[in-house]
């Protein structure tokens, strides 16, 4: 198999060989994924489809001319199972529920489909999954059809085709199953996908419901990956598999209890340490600086025992810098000033804001002296 490359541009992600006809089949079409492959000896990193040709992006430059081309089947065959899985799966959700795919896209991993109702039950997605696994297990034809535009009205299309559409269609029959017109990567029959499972769903765009699936090995390499993760978890909770969920939440349940009896104890204790934390204040002028780098679940507990204090300055540390607040300054001010005298980040309000800098207490004392009224 060979190319002709007319031309050859750099591009941000690489060197962009194009060519008016390409065995490549381009990224995005139809929602599928793109080849992979050689040109030369340069691989292909994406095929795009524009009006002036088909660029081939490569990780290597070359020269115009006739190429030997190498095209990835086994990817091929991948893209050619999740595409017939998708039809399938629509296919599937019009059957049990009546329910129309708006929209499909392909990804490297795992791919979704938006259908055009949300929320959808549970139930539904099982019936529907079941389904398309039936049709899968029964090996089904899948057969391509060329027709004219005017004879596409004999075949019982799942969605209809644009009336811009015009010659020949392509029409993806699984057979007595689903019928559509697409110009993608398909299987032969049914039973080379192995296996349909959507592994997660979520509602978008007000009205859609998102479902991500996978399909064939991906199928495989997700459940192997699941499977490990469970006996992993089960190994370090000392559960079985049908004790696992409740072993979690009573974890989360304890964790939520312990996580609620600290915070009431770094309350208390900030609450003692406040009237401590003031005797040994440092000073500039009548004003009092308060710096307390130790817990955070204490110092945000600080600023309700020492908050409304005159006079009080308060530097609580925090990841990155510190939480700052005061009832006597502008602590949006005075931040701005910081921040302008040693390139520190951070801004707030009247009482309260947050200064981003690697500085510790005794420079920004250093600071407050130049900046402070």
């Amino acid at each position: 198999m060979k190319i002709v490359i007319e031309k050859v541009l750099k591009d941000k992600e690489g060197a962009a060989a194009i060519a008016k006809e390409s065995p490549f089949y381009p990224d995005g079409k139809g929602g599928q994924l793109g080849d992979r492959g050689k040109i030369g000896n340069a691989n292909v990193k994406k095929v795009i489809q524009k009006k002036d040709g088909i660029y081939h992006i490569l990780d290597k430059e070359i020269e115009p001319g006739e190429y030997e081309v190498w095209i990835d089947e086994n990817r091929r065959q991948d893209i050619a199972i999740q595409h017939t899985a998708q039809h399938i799966l629509s296919a599937a959700f019009m059957e049990v529920a009546d329910i129309e795919t708006v929209s499909f896209h392909m990804g490297e991993e795992l791919s979704t489909i938006d259908l055009g109702a949300a929320p959808i039950l549970k139930e539904v997605m099982d019936e529907a999954e079941d389904l398309a696994n039936k049709i899968v297990l029964e090996n089904r034809q899948v057969k391509e059809h060329i027709v004219k535009r005017e004879e596409v009205q004999k075949f019982p299309l799942r969605k209809p085709i644009s009336e811009k559409v015009k010659g020949d269609v392509r029409i993806i029959e699984v057979e007595g199953f689903d019928f559509s017109a697409c110009g993608g990567f398909h299987v032969k029959g049914t039973g080379e996908i192995g296996i349909i499972k959507i592994i997660d769903y979520e509602k978008v765009k007000g009205s859609l419901m998102r479902i991500y699936y996978v399909a064939g090995m991906r199928a495989l390499r997700e459940y192997r990956k699941r499977v490990d993760i469970l006996k992993s978890l089960t190994s370090k909770l000392t559960a079985s598999v049908d004790e696992i969920e409740k072993r979690i939440e009573n974890i989360l349940e304890d964790a939520k209890r312990k996580s609620s009896i600290l915070d009431k104890i770094s309350e208390e204790y900030a609450k003692v340490l406040s009237s401590e934390l003031l005797k040994s204040a440092d000073k500039i002028g009548e004003l009092s600086i308060i710096f307390y780098e130790g817990f955070e679940s204490v110092g945000k507990y600080l600023f309700k025992f020492l908050g409304d204090k005159e006079n009080l300055l308060i530097f609580v540390k925090v990841d990155g810098g510190y939480e700052v607040g005061s009832n006597s300054l502008n602590i949006g001010e005075l931040i701005k000033k910081m921040n302008q005298k040693i390139g520190s980040r951070g801004g707030g309000g009247k009482n309260r804001g947050r200064l981003m800098t690697n500085f510790g207490k005794y420079k920004i004392l250093e600071i407050l002296k130049e900046v402070l009224p």
